[in-house]
């Protein structure tokens, strides 16, 4: 095992030492790509090759993938390595790959539970380079995935964002408006993406979620808040919220969200609270967030 682990190392290292010399590099990383075993270097391998975006590449990564989908619960467990290579082969991407594409965003393997949402995540969004209608559909169907991760909200999370890019945002709003929920990621980017929606359905979406616990879900609606076109008439509810919250993380986003946006009536409401603020670790935030103005 040591000697394994030596191997591997010493075979990242001339991958990693040959950066001055890009062709003998991507000589190596497409021979490691072929036949290197250790899931750590075929993947350091496949970023190399990944960055040249070369079409004479398509075929290796194109049969690794196929020798790890054979047996991905062996030989690519967790789909890591099929993700990263999907990644790498999206510029090189041709209408005849369709077929595999559709079957990555269908994958579902078990390990100690469903462990390929990022292997559908990232099959979704190399379907959508060649084929956008497809796409959609395999979108709102991984939307609710049964097997989203309550952890990263994959691949819901990127089917979210593919939906919103296509301006396909009524998939999105029953999501966040269902009776059952939702993960938190998942609620939180289809928030965002509804920055579009109908100014009389907003009010009824704040109410919805304004009191939610969940630090998440409140920044994906604030997000949605300072974009609307009706952001104005939301200002004292983002205010009372500044003024109450005890959670400097969620501050500190909010108050550069509204640095960064250059909105000019949102700054002045900051200096204000500066002035007043109490809290120091509070006025610190928005003392430095100003400074950047």
């Amino acid at each position: 095992m040591v000697k394994g682990r030596d191997a591997a190392r010493a075979k990242l290292e001339r991958l990693r030492s040959l950066d001055g010399a890009p062709e003998e590099q991507i000589a190596l990383a497409s021979r490691l790509v072929a036949s290197e075993r250790n899931v750590d270097v075929v993947q350091a391998a496949v970023a190399v090759l990944a960055a040249r975006a070369d079409p004479a590449l398509r075929p290796v990564l194109l049969r690794r993938y196929a020798d790890c989908d054979r047996d991905g619960t062996r030989r690519d467990p967790g789909g890591a390595l099929r993700a990263a290579i999907l990644a790498a082969l999206r510029p090189l991407l041709l209408p005849e790959d369709v077929p595999l594409l559709a079957r990555a965003t269908a994958t579902y393997e078990f390990l100690y539970g469903e462990s390929t949402g990022d292997l559908r995540a990232a099959g979704l969004l190399a379907l959508n380079e060649v084929d956008h209608v497809l796409a959609a559909y395999h979108a709102a169907r991984l939307l609710t995935d049964g097997y989203t991760s309550i952890m990263s909200g994959e691949p819901a999370v990127t089917a979210a964002r593919v939906l919103a890019a296509q301006d396909q945002r009524l998939p999105l709003y029953a999501y966040v408006t269902r009776d059952e929920g939702g993960v938190a990621d998942v609620l939180a980017e289809c928030l965002r993406g509804l920055v579009p929606l109908p100014a009389s359905l907003l009010p009824a979406l704040v109410e919805g979620y304004r009191e939610s616990a969940d630090e998440i879900v409140l920044l994906g609606l604030f997000d949605l808040l300072l974009a609307h076109e009706t952001r104005a008439d939301y200002t004292g509810f983002l205010l009372d919220f500044l003024r109450a919250t005890r959670h400097d993380n969620i501050f500190r986003y909010l108050v550069n969200t509204i640095i960064a946006g250059r909105q000019p009536d949102l700054i002045a409401h900051l200096e204000a609270l500066a002035a007043a603020e109490r809290d120091s670790r509070k006025r610190d935030i928005l003392l430095a967030a100003l400074a950047l103005r």
